[in-house]
């Protein structure tokens, strides 16, 4: 992992970081303006809840480099292994990339990515970018998801 990571940053990521100062804020409102017991476990709460939801907010990035994608649960992942990049419909529309492991393929969801609208929305324009950093030509639409026809839950 050397040389200079840039990051792929979506609304989800800026959404969560406000969250974050918003319960920065709500702490110190609380411990400035609460009486001693109750101002000072409210404050220590929202800052409490502010670096775990800032935690959060910075985890949801996606950095890349040069020479690959970091990806949850796989690391650093050559620009080489990278199959594909695909969208999965729905209300809440998140971008995949797919991993060739050996033989296999693995799916690896950029929830950070992710946001409202069809497959033709913001989170395929998000893609797209993945796409173009991995040298891959176009952004393949998933099935909706669900039951698939013909198949029937048991």
């Amino acid at each position: 992992m050397e040389g200079h990571f840039r990051t792929f940053s979506g609304p989800m990521v800026v959404i969560t970081g406000l969250v974050a100062v918003g319960w920065f804020v709500l702490g110190a409102l609380s411990f400035v303006g609460l009486s001693r017991p109750a101002g000072l476990l409210l404050g220590a709460a929202g800052v409490l809840g502010g670096l775990v939801t800032a935690w959060l907010a910075l985890s949801l990035r996606v950095r890349h480099d040069d020479a690959g994608i970091v990806l949850p649960r796989l690391g650093h992942v050559p620009w080489e292994q990278v199959h594909a990049v695909e969208v999965q419909p729905g209300l809440v529309s998140v971008p995949y990339v797919v991993v060739r492991q050996g033989r296999a393929l693995a799916d690896v969801a950029l929830d950070g990515l992710a946001w409202f609208g069809g497959p033709d929305g913001y989170a395929r324009g998000l893609a797209e970018q993945v796409a173009a950093a991995a040298g891959l030509d176009r952004v393949a639409v998933r099935p909706p998801r669900g039951g698939s026809a013909g198949r029937r839950a048991a």
